[in-house]
């Protein structure tokens, strides 16, 4: 199977809400909360890959639009048949019981909300590898998979350049081409508070257009 065709932009949406809940919730429904995102991740991850004419449940059962273990299950299945191959299938079912389990957990934590999500963007980054998504646009290892905001006028891209703002830093948007060009004028990355997570910004087309920078303190552009 091959990325032509698939749009992951509300796959990624849905695991920049999770990432982003998770960094401000306080109390166990906020921490539910998680699950519900990462829910609607693996659902959209379902609806994206799975392919009724290849990929058949293991039961004989149609899958609902809003049944991702059984799409997953059938997709990867069918695309990583073969005993060795049963961990990562494995992975992706567990995945689905993890968010399922934690938006009706009502001691939920931040360890339980944090496990569910790392799950979730695992399971992501198996069927981005599976189908081949596209290099500048492929979901990378969880501790440098960049920061993915499909709009540009997201409120969490606005509370990333806000906090740069605080520090007395200007931001910019050059193009993901301009990366290499841009950092050898002086910019610098503008990294995921926090973390080494590059911030990619505006899906379009298949792929990610933009990189968020820091523009050098003389005043480039």
């Amino acid at each position: 199977m091959t990325d032509a065709g698939i749009d992951w932009s509300s796959v990624d949406r849905a695991l920049v809400s999770a990432a982003a809940q998770l960094g401000r919730a306080g109390s166990p429904e906020d921490f539910q909360a998680v699950g519900l995102f990462c829910r609607e991740a693996l659902i959209s991850l379902a609806q994206a890959v799975f392919d009724s004419s290849r990929h058949k449940s293991e039961d004989g059962v149609h899958p609902s639009r809003t049944d991702s273990k059984r799409m997953l299950d059938a997709f990867f299945s069918y695309e990583l048949s073969g005993g060795s191959n049963e961990e990562a299938r494995r992975h992706a079912r567990a995945s689905v019981s993890l968010a399922d389990a934690l938006v009706h957990r009502r001691t939920a934590t931040y360890r339980d909300a944090a496990l569910c999500l790392e799950a979730t963007q695992s399971t992501a980054n198996l069927a981005s590898i599976v189908t081949g998504r596209s290099e500048t646009d492929r979901v990378l290892p969880a501790d440098v998979e960049p920061f993915r905001v499909p709009q540009l006028d997201e409120p969490v891209l606005k509370s990333i350049v806000d906090q740069y703002k605080q520090q007395g830093l200007d931001t910019v948007l050059p193009r993901l081409e301009e990366r290499d060009v841009r950092l050898a004028s002086g910019h610098r990355i503008a990294y995921y508070p926090g973390t080494r997570r590059e911030v990619w910004v505006g899906y379009h087309a298949g792929s990610y257009q933009h990189i968020l920078m820091i523009r050098p303190r003389s005043g480039g552009a």
